[in-house]
């Protein structure tokens, strides 16, 4: 069997003549190479166990300045691609080992496999023949006999797509390391105001105390500020590191009393202020294996926000006992209470509540710091309606 190529528009793109095989290949075609093309070289893999039809693909896709490798089987394919990754595979369906469409998979399965276009090319009559190609992941679809300007167009618009593919990839990654750069800025800044807070907070403690006694309400307020203030610091830098590799919990065994009883002398002036009293119950002798930083931050996070949603003169409880073979802490205030449609999502950053048209005050990260300390104990926390007027927030520590 010998195979000519012709130029003759008359000519049936692709039959047959006794031994011999005619394929039309257009003017257009060959004057592409009068220019430098982006996808001029690519690989392409023809997998098709006609050598007909081989050497059919094979002209048109070499005339259009493209390298070409064969296969025949799916075995042959499958060894091929273990090697290299084409930036193209041309897949028939009917191979004599199996259906062409494994390949496919296989492909999809590969690493860097995802992103290589397939085009299958087939006699299949049948109507499901194309959605069963969509499933296995190919990307365009051409029945036989093939228009060499027709698989020209669609190899070249399926290169294209590679392309896109890759440029958006690299896009991505440049979007990626400029977000890492400014989280790795904002981790220096955190970190420089939490230690000139710090400094601040050490000064309001060596404060003369014998001054009169509107003196000692400022200090008391400006030390309430700072403390606040560090721990937002505090809170910001640890949700800054949540998704960084080797952030845990220091666990160790917590008595909650003294815990509790520390946590009430900070918030002390802040309750006075607003008149408000700290109900607290702890069960005898209770111990939390937990980190004693985070759980103590998280508790005064829940307890300064019960003081600031509650209204003057009401009262902030805490709860502490077993539950089972771990320990269940409750935080109830008194204040409006929230919506059900944001129970969940107050545990995201940057999530505030309204009181009417009005923004309540506040950074959205304190919430979401209480979820993370509670995911990096294994623990939970949720909150609840506190009957008759209010919240309720509990957190469950496992074992």
């Amino acid at each position: 069997m010998s195979i000519r190529y012709i130029n003759n528009p008359q000519r049936v793109p692709w039959q047959s003549n006794n031994d011999e095989v005619f394929v039309e290949i257009p003017q257009t075609m060959s004057s592409e190479r009068s220019y430098q093309r982006k996808d001029h070289g690519s690989h392409i893999l023809v997998v098709e166990d006609v050598s007909v039809t081989q050497e059919f693909l094979k002209a048109v896709l070499t005339e259009g300045g493209y390298r070409v490798s064969v296969a025949s089987t799916v075995g042959e394919a499958q060894h091929f691609l273990d090697g290299e990754l084409p930036d193209l595979v041309l897949l028939d369906l009917g191979l004599p080992d199996a259906n062409g469409l494994e390949v496919c998979r296989y492909l999809r399965a590969m690493p860097s496999g995802e992103d290589i276009p397939v085009l299958i090319i087939t006699v299949d009559e049948r109507p499901t023949s194309h959605s069963e190609a969509v499933r296995a992941g190919a990307d365009d679809f051409l029945r036989k006999p093939l228009l060499p300007a027709e698989l020209q167009t669609r190899t070249r618009s399926l290169l294209r797509l590679r392309s896109m593919r890759a440029e958006l990839r690299q896009d991505r990654q440049a979007i990626l390391t400029l977000q890492a750069q400014k989280d790795e800025l904002v981790q220096f800044v955190v970190h420089d105001l939490k230690n000139m807070l710090g400094s601040l907070l050490c000064s309001v403690e060596l404060m003369d105390t014998d001054v009169p006694e509107e003196m000692v309400r400022h200090r008391q307020r400006i030390e309430t500020a700072a403390r606040s203030m560090h721990l937002m610091v505090d809170n910001m830098l640890e949700l800054s590191l949540r998704n960084q590799p080797g952030l845990k919990a220091q666990r160790t065994f917590v008595a909650l009393a003294p815990l509790l009883e520390q946590l009430g002398q900070e918030l002390g002036p802040t309750v006075l202020r607003r008149n408000q009293s700290l109900e607290v119950y702890v069960e005898p002798g209770l111990e939390l294996s937990a980190d004693p930083q985070m759980v103590q931050r998280l508790l005064f996070n829940l307890l300064e926000n019960g003081s600031k949603y509650g209204p003057v003169g009401s009262a902030i409880q805490l709860r502490a006992f077993k539950a089972g073979a771990g320990v269940r802490i409750q935080v109830a205030d008194q204040g409006e209470g929230i919506p059900q449609d944001m129970k969940q999502r107050i545990f995201e950053r940057f999530i505030r509540l309204r009181t009417g048209d009005a923004m309540l005050p506040g950074q959205g990260l304190g919430l979401a710091f209480c979820r993370m300390v509670m995911d990096l104990h294994g623990g939970s926390i949720w909150v609840e309606d506190n009957a008759p007027k209010g919240s309720r927030f509990l957190l469950e520590f496992p074992a």
